[in-house]
This record gives C-alpha cells, structure tokens and sequence, in this order.
C-alpha cells in the first residue's frame, strides 16, 4: 500500500484567539488514519482535540497529493464534523480557508481523520 502526505490547516477562535491548527503527517491509502499537527510547528505530534482544547473549530482545510475520499472531527466513533478537502493532482497547491458547516467545540478525544485511495 502506499502512503501520501496530507497537508493543510484548522482555523479556530477561542480563549486563546484565533488560532491556526497546522496539519501534517502521512496516511496510508484505503485506511482510516488519524493526521496530527504538523510537528515541525507544534513541536510534538498532537491529537487536534489536545493541541486546540476548548477552540471552536470555523474553518480550513486539508489536502493530499492524489484521491482523497474524506476528512472528519471523530470523536468516540462518532463525526463532529466535516473537513474542506483539496487534491493536488489537477496542478494545484494547496487550497483556501473554506467555512465549516458544524462549528464544533474541539475537546480532548477529538481526532481529525483522513481515507485517501492512490
């Protein structure tokens, strides 16, 4: 199976201001995979619900080199919310802060994830 990068960010507003949530980390195709902060930024891997505890989630999004089937807020096994997702393989970047429908208060136990297929 391979693995593709998934990219992006979680914009939220809160106790500690608004504040972007950046996304990074590999998910291997035809599975479920939780995607973590990017740990360049946020110096060790988080869950989203740890890293923006008691932010309500307003907008962002995610992206991924090639098929990308979907992205959610799971908690427990149950969707909070859903995820704007791009793909880069008609040429583009990246992508532009699009609304979330379901502005959701993120807790601890909150994870973002992600189904990709080659």
């Amino acid at each position: 199976m391979s693995t593709q990068t998934i990219s992006g960010k979680l914009c939220t507003r809160g106790p500690k201001g608004y504040l972007e949530i950046p996304i990074s980390g590999a998910a291997t195709d035809d599975a479920q995979t939780e995607i973590k902060t990017d740990s360049t930024v946020t110096v060790t891997a988080q869950s989203v619900g740890i890293y923006g505890e008691n932010q309500v989630l307003t907008a962002g999004w995610l992206s991924a080199k090639t098929g990308f089937g979907y992205a959610a807020i799971f908690n427990n096994g149950i969707v909070r919310a859903t995820m704007p997702i791009t793909s880069r393989t008609s040429a583009a970047s990246g992508g532009e802060d699009q609304q979330i429908m379901n502005n959701i208060k993120l807790v601890p136990g909150d994870q973002l994830i992600c189904f990709t297929y080659a």
